[in-house]
């Protein structure tokens, strides 16, 4: 199940938080959780080793990042999307 919390929506951008899944008491969030743009975002910050593969019980998530480093994209991009909501008045 995709669980999104919608942050912030400004002119036509809509940020969203997603929740983690839990596996093995370590918080995981699967790029499959993303749009496409931001996917494409996420990707051109973050270098490719440090997406991992997960391991379920007959499934195996391709992609997934630890949510620590997940947080951390969020508030740059909170900072961005506040920074550019501000300019515009």
């Amino acid at each position: 199940m995709i669980v999104t919390v919608v942050l912030v929506e400004t002119k036509q951008k809509i940020m969203s938080k997603h929740l983690p899944i839990y596996i093995e008491g370590e918080k995981w969030i699967p790029l499959t959780y993303f749009s496409e743009q931001e996917k494409k975002s996420f990707k051109e910050w973050l270098p490719s080793y440090r997406l991992k593969e997960v391991m379920l019980p007959g499934v195996v998530l391709t992609e997934c990042l630890d949510f620590k480093t997940y947080s951390c994209w969020l508030r740059l991009k909170e900072l961005t999307f506040s920074k550019s909501a501000i300019l515009e008045f």
